[in-house]
């Protein structure tokens, strides 16, 4: 496999990364966003989000990342379901763990039965050969609020799309123009089209065949709008 920038690869991440690793292609950065295990199975048309081993996919996922990249971040959502596969993933990877922002959403889904309501996710921020990462501005904070992506055009068959202010602010604040990023659950094509529209290259993957295609559809339009200006 020769490496391909600002390429969406359809298949499986764990597969493809292998492949990555076996041609020795390296990236500085990973930023990806794995499913959370909600069991509910609420949120995709076409993938089970159910995983009965999903600390052990994690922990090949983190792996496979830290094989790639110098820098991972790891966008993960303790809830009901998988809080204790979380909470071990962050004590495994405790000495790689650089920091970890709080992402808050504004507008949560409010929980039944006077259950406290999960207003914020992790970016975990793992690197197996730095102890700390510099941004490229003064009092960038380990917090950032935005809202749920209540605008998401892809609702009807994928409601878990992340808000494109999320990958945009990592990207902008910790990364440079030309680096390239590894999105592994690229879905819909957000951390592609960020990259786009801030000068980076990519590197995406995404199994389900429908994402893929609008990714592969909103990568196009990206670039298209990105050579006009």
């Amino acid at each position: 496999m020769t490496l391909d920038l600002n390429k969406i690869y359809n298949g499986d991440c764990l597969e493809i990364m292998d492949k990555l690793i076996l041609n020795g292609v390296k990236t500085k950065f990973t930023f990806t966003s794995p499913p959370y295990n909600r069991e509910r199975n609420d949120k995709y048309n076409n993938a089970d989000d159910t995983n009965p081993d999903y600390y052990i996919f994690l922990c090949g996922v983190i792996d496979r990342c830290l094989e790639i990249s110098d820098y991972l971040f790891l966008n993960v959502q303790h809830n009901y379901y998988n809080k204790q596969d979380i909470f071990k993933l962050i004590g495994k990877y405790c000495n790689n763990i650089i920091d970890i922002v709080i992402w808050e959403k504004s507008n949560p889904m409010t929980s039944a039965n006077l259950c406290l309501t999960n207003s914020y996710e992790y970016i975990i921020i793992i690197s197996k050969i730095e102890t700390k990462i510099k941004t490229n501005g003064t009092y960038i904070k380990n917090h950032i609020t935005t809202n749920v992506y209540s605008k998401n055009p892809y609702s009807h068959i994928h409601r878990a799309v992340m808000n494109p202010d999320i990958p945009q602010w990592f990207i902008q604040n910790f990364t440079n123009e030309d680096d390239t990023i590894l999105d592994c659950f690229m879905g819909v094509g957000t951390t592609a089209v960020a990259c786009i529209n801030t000068g980076r290259n990519f590197i995406g993957i995404e199994k389900d065949k429908e994402y893929f295609n609008i990714a592969q559809k909103r990568v196009k339009e990206a670039q298209g709008q990105r050579r006009l200006f």
